[in-house]
């Protein structure tokens, strides 16, 4: 694995199905184009001091199972659980999101794609034959590919981002080209006000939307490059993620004024159709299949690392006949299987209740980054790397204050209270059952 693949890694992660649905479902509307480059903008330089952490942990454990890895090793047992167990939350709810998303893409590009028979609904969300099963075969497709090894994921890697950000630099060419008045004013209807609040609430959205960078953390081991290259390559990640977050609200907001907003059902697609027009906006739907389907790869690989790590000092599964890889070592193919049920079961549910445990992932991710700050600020050998791992925690409590707490009102919603204090109590289940079935934490 070289500088490419880490890259690809880091930025297919980073973007996914959101960077597509959110400019019209909540930037624009909520926000405006001012609000939401500043909340972005604040979020990076905010990263910057987490992301200088990870640079100076990796390099002191350049081991596989990143945060976990990282946690384990310099804090103890029971921290690197909790940080697992929060990062293994983040990790196994967004590869079925991704998967459901496909299955959107088809609906909102091709006019002939039928959902097929409706089956139920929960929470108010219908839930479709054919949805289910587009959704299952691409998760089926994934775990063919990384069970036949990290290569082949990685080739399939590279493929998917090339695909993401050539057509999202020929859809934003061609949309400058068609500036003219009328999408000056659309522009200027969607700009908005500036307000610390909405400021906030995107800066509320960082852990979720780049939580892709640490996936290289995750690999470690399967890489020999230097950590100062590879900390220079993700931070780049997350700087063209945070370009691509913002080009295509901008392109939406070039698109459609603010009022055709609440009357699209996907407005950065209608946006797109109406600037380069119908044989271009084919690329934008390239483009959202190379995002989601790169998300859900790069977990797929950066779980299957973090579920290895972790069976391996639990002492849990077997460790037998092996997918191979390019670091030392193998994977066991049950965690691929696991990974895999675990994903196939959330499709059933809709994307409502699956939606919960996403903004979970935020929590997790958050939980993650402290603990490689406090990792970070343990082994500091001057002021200056204690000063950054510091900043880097509070920027990392600073999202759980934004997550936790009403304060802001950026808080997450009811029924992801519920999930989390479940996924807090089965934690502690397989924690104590751990512990009681041998002593390693």
């Amino acid at each position: 694995m070289g500088k490419k693949e880490i890259f690809t890694i880091a930025l297919g992660s980073v973007i996914g199905w959101g960077a597509f649905i959110l400019p019209g479902n909540v930037f624009l509307p909520n926000y405006g184009v001012l609000n939401t480059m500043i909340g972005f903008g604040i979020a990076i330089i905010m990263l910057v001091f987490i992301e200088n952490s990870y640079s100076k942990v990796m390099t002191r454990v350049p081991e596989s199972g990143g945060e976990y890895s990282f946690a384990t090793t310099l804090l103890g047992k029971k921290q690197g659980f909790i940080t697992g167990w929060g990062l293994l939350l983040a990790y196994l709810s967004i590869i079925p999101l991704n998967a459901t998303a496909v299955p959107m893409v088809l609906d909102a590009v091709f006019p002939f794609y039928s959902k097929g028979q409706f089956l139920y609904s929960v929470s108010g969300y219908p839930v479709y034959l054919n949805d289910i099963l587009v959704s299952l075969s691409i998760i089926i497709l994934f775990t063919f590919i990384n069970i036949k090894g990290i290569k082949g994921a990685l080739k399939a890697q590279n493929l998917l981002v090339f695909a993401l950000v050539s057509s999202l630099v020929l859809i934003t060419a061609i949309s400058i080209l068609h500036i003219g008045d009328t999408q000056t004013t659309n522009f200027n209807s969607n700009w908005g006000e500036l307000s610390t609040s909405s400021v906030v609430r995107i800066i509320a959205f960082a852990p979720w939307a780049f939580i892709g960078f640490d996936a290289v953390a995750q690999l470690s081991g399967d890489h020999d490059v230097d950590s100062k290259t590879v900390s220079r390559v993700t931070m780049l990640a997350i700087v063209i993620g945070a370009v691509i977050y913002n080009v295509l609200n901008v392109v939406t907001a070039l698109g459609i004024n603010k009022q055709e907003l609440t009357d699209s059902a996907w407005a950065t697609g209608h946006a797109v159709k109406i600037l380069v027009g119908s044989g271009i906006f084919y690329f934008l739907a390239v483009a959202m299949f190379g995002a989601v389907v790169s998300g859900l790869n790069g977990f797929f690989i950066s779980s299957s690392r973090l579920v290895n790590s972790m069976s391996e000092d639990y002492d849990v599964g077997k460790r037998g006949k092996g997918v191979k890889m390019t670091g030392n070592g193998t994977i066991p193919r049950w965690i691929i299987y696991f990974i895999s049920i675990c994903a196939i079961i959330v499709p059933f549910f809709g994307r409502t209740a699956l939606l919960w445990f996403v903004d979970l992932s935020s929590i997790g991710a958050s939980v993650a980054y402290f603990m490689t700050c406090l990792c970070a600020y343990k082994i500091a050998q001057n002021g200056k790397d204690r000063v950054m791992s510091s900043l880097g925690m509070f920027v990392s409590l600073a999202f759980l204050v934004f997550l936790l707490t009403p304060i802001f009102d950026s808080n997450i919603s009811l029924p992801s209270y519920f999930s989390l204090a479940f996924w807090i109590a089965l934690g502690l289940g397989v924690y104590f059952y751990i512990r009681n079935r041998k002593q390693l934490i």
